[in-house]
């Protein structure tokens, strides 16, 4: 059974915004070290760290989530909670020690009021001791680990890792009927998330595993992710399974699919969205064609807030169409601005304990006087890191690009829904182009 496209209409205006889009970029601001203007720290001045992928295999996510960021912040007027923001930028690198060195020297150094990014649930495992520790939030933007026991400093408006396998996995189940699907991943936190949300939920409709042994194969993660394939290509393409279902993302997901094209495997081929999201897309075109997948946006998604962001992203990036990585970093900084705006109007204590409340060593020697300064000053208002925090609960409903969402009170995560995409041709552009909504996730 293969999904029939729905509603064309529905997503005519992309190619027309596509094709009349500006050439010229917008200068947006928002830099390392630097804020949207370029006037001197300000008595009211909000200092926030914005830690992405600036390097290593992930670093086009990066890129994507700072220019999603930035776009909010043209669009905010430099601004969150009405306060103007100095936005500090740092590298996660490969998501351990780079990603903690960042953060620490951004908490410690900088004195930021709060943490923006995290391209990966590596990163987000990594840095969430020091969240405990130090009490500063992290609005994550990318994966979110299944290890995390207290989410009291962490806010992800991206997704729960098992949630998107999980979204797609009933689906596939009445599309295979009695068929066995092959299941592959890469073997690190993230990826044993995704793979492990599907393999849950297939299993429990009733779908089997066409793998030896009926359990999913892992690629190795360390010390680099593997992009050669073809060993496991091989087993599939004998096999011949109903469907294969996987997860990559960034340089692997490429490769996956190019030796998956190479290999002349005709097995109908089902992901978590991230396999043909932004980078991979853009370097695919044509090789993903028909390539079905689960995700919680498509820049084809028609409603009011997705036309705004969509004209808005593609005449600021002469034409290139917004992903969810964008979208991620765009409703972080709508929530900020939300959550700083009710902290500076009732100022509360932080609503929970976390695991660990140790400080986070002072560093007086690495602390400039603006940083120290800025600090200062938003205590003194009432605005702290912990008062941002209690704040968060009260954000509300964002109107997002994806369609409204808000945080689910256990895992901080979005309660949203996920779709089904095809990989298609919209004029001249490749698109994940919607087919319908799959279900709604999130707690």
């Amino acid at each position: 059974m293969t999904p029939q496209p729905t509603g064309r209409r529905h997503h005519r205006w992309l190619t027309a915004t596509a094709a009349i889009a500006a050439t010229t970029l917008l200068a947006v601001a928002g830099c390392a070290g630097s804020s949207l203007s370029d006037s001197d720290t300000t008595a009211n001045e909000i200092r926030i760290g914005l830690i992405v992928p600036k390097s290593g295999p992930y670093k086009a996510i990066g890129d994507d989530q700072a220019a999603g960021w930035r776009l909010a912040l043209e669009k905010l007027d430099g601004k969150l909670g009405g306060r103007p923001v100095k936005v500090i930028e740092a590298d996660e690198g490969d998501g351990k020690a780079t990603a903690l060195a960042s953060a620490r020297k951004l908490i410690e150094q900088d004195k930021v009021l709060a943490l923006v990014g995290g391209g990966t649930a590596d990163t987000v495992q990594t840095l969430y001791p020091l969240l405990n520790e130090s009490k500063v939030p992290l609005i994550g933007m990318g994966g979110r680990p299944s290890t995390i026991a207290n989410p009291t400093y962490l806010w992800s408006t991206s997704w729960l890792s098992q949630e998107t396998g999980a979204s797609i996995a009933g689906y596939l189940r009445t599309t295979v009927g009695n068929g066995r699907v092959w299941v592959i991943g890469p073997d690190y936190i993230g990826g044993r998330d995704q793979i492990g949300g599907f393999v849950t939920a297939f299993r429990k409709a009733g779908g089997q595993l066409a793998n030896p042994g009926g359990e999913p194969t892992w690629t190795p993660w360390a010390p680099a992710p593997t992009t050669e394939f073809s060993p496991y290509l091989t087993k599939i393409k004998e096999a011949k399974p109903a469907a294969v279902y996987t997860f990559y993302a960034g340089a692997s997901a490429i490769e996956f699919v190019k030796q998956y094209r190479q290999y002349g495997i005709t097995t109908p081929l089902y992901a978590s969205g991230f396999l043909t999201e932004g980078a991979p897309l853009a370097a695919l075109k044509e090789q993903a064609k028909g390539i079905y997948t689960a995700l919680n946006y498509s820049s084809t998604l028609d409603n009011a807030a997705n036309r705004d962001f969509v004209r808005r992203f593609t005449s600021a990036n002469e034409g290139k169409l917004p992903n969810v990585y964008h979208v991620c970093a765009w409703d972080a900084a709508l929530v900020l601005d939300r959550a700083i705006a009710e902290a500076l109007a009732q100022p509360d204590p932080p609503a929970a304990t976390p695991t660990a409340t140790a400080p986070v060593p002072s560093n007086p020697a690495s602390s400039s006087p603006a940083a120290s300064s800025a600090a200062a000053s938003a205590a003194a208002s009432g605005l702290t890191s912990q008062t941002l925090t209690a704040a968060l609960p009260r954000v509300g409903s964002i109107d997002s690009p994806r369609g409204a969402w808000q945080f689910g009170p256990t895992n901080h995560t979005p309660v949203q829904a996920y779709y089904l995409r095809e990989v298609a041709q919209d004029g001249q552009v490749w698109v994940n182009r919607t087919v319908q909504t799959l279900t709604t996730l999130g707690s």
